[in-house]
C-alpha cells in the first residue's frame, strides 16, 4: 500500500526539481542577453523604489535571517524540537546535510560563473560573486524545509495547519525580495537561487517521504508481529 504513494511522490518530486533545474540553467545561459537586463533594471528600479528610511532597517533584519550564523541559531532550535520532541533524527540529518550541500554548491557555482554583484548603491556591504544569490538558494531549502516538517507534525492536530507553508513561502520570498531592494543582487541572481534552491527542497522533500514510508512499514510490522503474539500465545 505504501509503494504506489511513494512511486507517486517520485514522479512529482523528480518532475518538480527537473522543471525548476531548466528554469535555472535557461537563467545562466541568458545573462548577457538583452532581455534579462530589461527584467533586472525593471524589477529593481520597481523594488528599490519602495526604499524608505522606516522600511530600510526592517529589510535589513530579514536578510539577517538568511545569513549563516541566523540560520544556524533557527537550526539548533528546530533540530532540539525535532530530535526530542518530535523524535525524528534523520529528518533532522536530511534538514542538515541538506542545508550544508545547498551552501557548498551555491560557492561553487558562483566561483564557476563569477557575475559581478550590481553596480549599485548599496544599503549594506557584501562579497563574492552575485550568482546565484546564496540568500535565496540556501533559504529556500532551509526555511522551505523547516517549514515542511512543521507542517507534517501538527496538520493532523491543527486545524490551521495551512498557515505555515503560507507564511514559509512569504517569509522566504521576502528574503529573497531584500537582496534587491538592498541592491547587492540583481532579480535573476534571486530567482536563480529559487530555482536551483528548489530543486534541492525538492530532493529533501523526497528523501523525507522515503523516511516515513520506511517508517510506516517498520510500524505495521510490529502491529502484524503484535497481534499474531496475542493470538498465538507460547
Amino acid at each position: 500500500m505504501q509503494g504506489k504513494p511513494l512511486y507517486k511522490d517520485l514522479v512529482w518530486g523528480l518532475g518538480a526539481a527537473s522543471v525548476l533545474l531548466i528554469g535555472f540553467v535557461i537563467l545562466w545561459q541568458s545573462l548577457s542577453s538583452s532581455w534579462l537586463q530589461t527584467f533586472d533594471a525593471g524589477i529593481s528600479s520597481a523594488i528599490q523604489s519602495l526604499r524608505s528610511d522606516g522600511l530600510t532597517p526592517v529589510v535589513i533584519f530579514i536578510t539577517t535571517l538568511g545569513k549563516a550564523k541566523a540560520e544556524s541559531i533557527v537550526f539548533v532550535v528546530v533540530a532540539a524540537i525535532l530530535l526530542f520532541k518530535w523524535k525524528q533524527r534523520w529528518e533532522t540529518l536530511v534538514l542538515f546535510i541538506g542545508v550544508l550541500a545547498t551552501w557548498g554548491l551555491n560557492i561553487l557555482i558562483k566561483g564557476l560563473i563569477e557575475r559581478e554583484r550590481p553596480v549599485g548603491p548599496w544599503l549594506i556591504e557584501e562579497t563574492g560573486f552575485s550568482f546565484p544569490s546564496g540568500h535565496a538558494m540556501v533559504s529556500i531549502l532551509f526555511y522551505g524545509l523547516i517549514g515542511y516538517l512543521i507542517w507534517i507534525n501538527v496538520r493532523s492536530g491543527w486545524k490551521a495547519a495551512w498557515l505555515v507553508p503560507v507564511v514559509t513561502v512569504v517569509f522566504v520570498l521576502c528574503i529573497g525580495a531584500s537582496r534587491i531592494y538592498l541592491g547587492v543582487h540583481y532579480p535573476s541572481d534571486v530567482l536563480a537561487g529559487f530555482t536551483a534552491g528548489g530543486a534541492a527542497l525538492s530532493g529533501c522533500i523526497l528523501a523525507i517521504h522515503r523516511i516515513t514510508d520506511r517508517k510506516a512499514r517498520v510500524q505495521q510490522g510490529m502491529n502484524r508481529s503484535n497481534r499474531s503474539g496475542y493470538n498465538h500465545p507460547a
